[in-house]
C-alpha cells in the first residue's frame, strides 16, 4: 500500500493571539514548580519534599492537637502562644533549609542539563523573563515552609482563643508580619538558590553547594563573633540566618533570651544592618543569575 500527496497548503491561524509573554512564564513557573515538587515523576520524587513540609508544620500540628486534648478549661491556663511566632523559624530552620536544597535546584538544573534553555529563548522569552519565571517556580513552593506553618499555628489560636476576636486584636499586627516575614526568608533563599544552581547542570553538585553556601558561612559568623570577638553585628555573614533574624525582628514577640547560639537576642545583629545585608544578598545573587543569563547563549 502506498499513499500520494495530493496538495500542501497552509491555513490561517482562526485562534486567539496573545502578543505578551506574561502567560508563558506564568505557565513555565507553574509547571516548573509542579516538576520540583515531583509531578509526573515517580513517587520517590515526592516523599522528600511532603516530608519535610510537614516537618515544617509538625509544630503548628502539635501545638494545637494538644490544645484539642486538653479542653477549654486547661487550655485558659496555658500560655496564650504556647510556640512564639518568631521563635518557631528557629525550631524548622533545618527543614527549609533542606527544603530549598532540594527544590530549588530541580527549577533549574535539568534546563541546563538537557540543554533546552536556547528552545526557551528562541521564543518571544527573553531571558530576564525566563529567570522571572525560575524565581516564581522556586518561590512559590518555598512559601509551604515558611509562611503556611505560622498561618495554620496562627488560625489555630485564633480557634482555640477563649475570645477569638479579642485575640485578633490584640495580635493584629502578626497577620502581614507573618506574611512578610515568611516571603522575605522565601524570598532570600530562591536567589542564593538559583544563584548556585546556575553554576552547575547537576542538581546535586547544586543542593550540596547550597548547603555548604549556609553550613561554612554560619561558622565563619560563629569564629568571627566568638573568636575574634568582633560583636554581634560580625554575625551577618551567617546566610543560613541572616533572612530569618529579620523576619523574627518583624514579627516580634517572645525570642530566646541568655546561653548561646545564633538565634539568641543577645547575639543577633542589629535591625539596620540586617536590612542592608539581606539587600545585599539579594543584589549579588540577582547579578550572579543576570551574568549567567545575559544572553542567549547562556
Amino acid at each position: 500500500m502506498s499513499a500520494r500527496i495530493h496538495d500542501v497548503r497552509y491555513r490561517p491561524f482562526t485562534g486567539e493571539l496573545r502578543g505578551s509573554t506574561r502567560r508563558s512564564v506564568a505557565s513555565m513557573a507553574r509547571w516548573s514548580a509542579l516538576r520540583a515538587l515531583g509531578a509526573r515523576r515517580p513517587w520517590t520524587a515526592k516523599v522528600v519534599p511532603v516530608t519535610l513540609a510537614l516537618i515544617a508544620l509538625g509544630p503548628a500540628v502539635t501545638v494545637l492537637g494538644v490544645k484539642s486534648l486538653l479542653g477549654g478549661d486547661l487550655v485558659e491556663q496555658l500560655p496564650t502562644d504556647l510556640v512564639p511566632y518568631a521563635f518557631y523559624y528557629t525550631l524548622i530552620g533545618f527543614a527549609i533549609w533542606a527544603y530549598a536544597a532540594i527544590v530549588i535546584p530541580e527549577t533549574i538544573c535539568p534546563d541546563r542539563r538537557s540543554r533546552v534553555l536556547d528552545l526557551y529563548l528562541s521564543t518571544a522569552m527573553s531571558p530576564r523573563e525566563y529567570v522571572l519565571g525560575k524565581v516564581l517556580a522556586s518561590l512559590v513552593p518555598l512559601l509551604a515552609v515558611t509562611t503556611l506553618p505560622l498561618a495554620v499555628l496562627y488560625v489555630g489560636n485564633v480557634f482555640f482563643a477563649t475570645d477569638p476576636f479579642g485575640y485578633v486584636g490584640d495580635n493584629l499586627r502578626e497577620i502581614p508580619a507573618i506574611l512578610a516575614g515568611g516571603l522575605l526568608i522565601a524570598l532570600v533563599y530562591t536567589l542564593m538558590g538559583l544563584a548556585v544552581a546556575s553554576l552547575t547542570s547537576r542538581r546535586a553538585f547544586a543542593s550540596v553547594g547550597f548547603i555548604l553556601l549556609l553550613v561554612i558561612s554560619g561558622l565563619m559568623a560563629g569564629a568571627l563573633a566568638e573568636v575574634a570577638d568582633l560583636g554581634p553585628n560580625a554575625r551577618m555573614v551567617n546566610l543560613q540566618a541572616l533572612p530569618v533574624w529579620l523576619a523574627q525582628i518583624m514579627i516580634g514577640g517572645e525570642q530566646i533570651t541568655g546561653g548561646d547560639g545564633p538565634f539568641v537576642v543577645e547575639n543577633r545583629p542589629d535591625a539596620v544592618p540586617l536590612v542592608v545585608a539581606n539587600a545585599v544578598v539579594c543584589l549579588v545573587c540577582v547579578g550572579v543569575l543576570w551574568l549567567r543569563y545575559r544572553r542567549r547563549g547562556a
